[in-house]
């Protein structure tokens, strides 16, 4: 199959023209149509070297059985090529593992999980913005918006980012209104929801006023709002990923009132592990924040730069120390694919079970060594992520692909990486024959 597949690439080379490339592969190769349709894009652009985008036009396709070489090898290309360039210096060695069991069958890799100087740049942040929707935040919903959406920008280069919204009124509210997705933008994360009939710098608005998603939800009565059930609900109940560093940031120009309590809301902060930040209209609305456990700052000439900054800064202060390291999938093979870990080597510290244990800092490079073992449970291909944390935030991210069931001819790592030199390689051959 490979030599056919390079015959092609040799059979089209003297066609310029990408369409005319595409047509005359089209024609000549005799596939399965999925195969061929991806086969044509990874041959074709890699002659352009953009491998990236072949890769990325391949993402979901189908491979029978008898390709699974070429589909193994597309995997270990892809794990390469769609690697965000802004990924953590902390690794895990090897970053990518491919094997087939059979049910019941087990395999024991080691895996070496480098923490390096200094604070990653990478980890995974989830951001729920809560906002007050009642009347009297007419005047400053507009900025408020404006500024989540600037601190949404602000967030986005960092890791692996995700974002929501919740609202509250009174009596009604919704903590998690939008949950937490990687989309990123004012229309995902459900920013532009919140009072999108109604702009105070638009003479032509229309009602409903006190609405999400154009639907009237309620200007609210006396003064203290829901915000409290609100931010609850969007701590117990938000999608927040395993290992995720967690903020929700509150928009609002009212006190908190019952239920549930002030102590019910601390304690579904403290179990969800997420920091509060209130942006405030109002100094009541501050001091509720604070008395929560978060930090407030005036919306009013709010500097969304600055608190991108401190909102990073805590991310990543987070990681200045640490006392325990580990491998884990977070049940992400579950229920096809068991995943255990014994540590090895921890060090300067100790193993203890599946945790190296010490007292460590950022101020070196470290290093520490798991067998990671991998148990086949359930028939089919499962593709998971496999961690590296220390304290329970991950730092480090691995890609598994998995296959359960009647053993296959699986390639050596050899062959998937010399595959991948000869696609680079042909792009290469190409440009110098120009």
């Amino acid at each position: 199959m490979m030599r056919q597949l390079f015959n092609l690439k040799r059979a089209v080379g003297r066609r310029k023209d990408m369409h005319q490339k595409v047509g005359a592969l089209r024609r000549d190769i005799d596939v399965h149509s999925e195969f061929k349709n991806c086969a044509v894009t990874l041959l074709v652009m890699s002659t352009f070297l953009n491998l990236l985008g072949a890769l990325r036009a391949c993402v979901g396709f189908r491979v029978p059985t008898d390709f699974s070489r070429f589909k193994r090898a597309a995997f270990a290309l892809a794990v390469i090529a769609l690697s965000p360039a802004s990924a953590v210096a902390d690794s895990i060695d090897p970053a990518m593992y491919s094997e087939t069991l059979g049910l019941g069958e087990s395999v024991t890799i080691r895996k070496t999980v480098t923490i390096t100087a200094g604070r990653p740049t990478g980890a995974p942040l989830d951001v729920m913005f809560v906002f007050d929707v009642t009347g009297s935040m007419g005047d400053e919903i507009d900025l408020a918006k404006r500024a989540a959406d600037d601190i949404l920008t602000g967030l986005s280069g960092f890791g692996s980012l995700r974002s929501g919204t919740g609202w509250y009124s009174d009596p009604l509210f919704d903590g998690v209104h939008v949950d937490l997705n990687n989309g990123n933008t004012s229309a995902s994360s459900g920013i532009n929801d919140m009072w999108d009939g109604y702009s105070p710098f638009n003479p032509f608005s229309t009602p409903p006023w006190c609405s999400v998603a154009g639907v009237a939800v309620g200007c609210g009565g006396d003064f203290p709002e829901k915000g409290y059930a609100a931010i609850s609900e969007a701590a117990s109940s938000a999608s927040w990923a395993p290992g995720s560093n967690r903020f929700i940031i509150v928009f609002g120009d009212a006190t908190f009132k019952g239920p549930p309590t002030e102590a019910a809301t601390i304690a579904a902060l403290d179990a969800s592990g997420a920091e509060l930040i209130g942006i405030s209209y109002n100094a009541g609305f501050s001091s509720d924040i604070e008395d929560l456990g978060g930090t407030a700052y005036s919306g009013v000439g709010l500097d969304t730069d600055a608190l991108v900054t401190l909102i990073l800064d805590s991310v990543g202060a987070s990681f200045d120390e640490y006392s325990s390291v580990t491998v884990d999938d977070l049940g992400g093979g579950m229920p096809g694919v068991g995943v255990s870990t014994l540590c090895i080597s921890a060090d300067i510290g100790a193993c203890g079970g599946a945790v190296a244990l010490g007292l460590y800092d950022r101020s070196i490079d470290r290093t520490f060594e798991f067998d990671v073992t991998f148990t086949g449970l359930e028939e089919g291909e499962h593709h998971f992520s496999t961690y590296a944390l220390t304290d329970g935030g991950i730092v480090a991210t691995e890609r598994d692909w998995i296959t359960v069931g009647d053993k296959v001819s699986v390639p050596e790592p050899g062959t998937l990486a010399l595959f991948s030199l000869g696609l680079i390689g042909a792009g290469f051959s190409r440009r110098s024959r120009r």
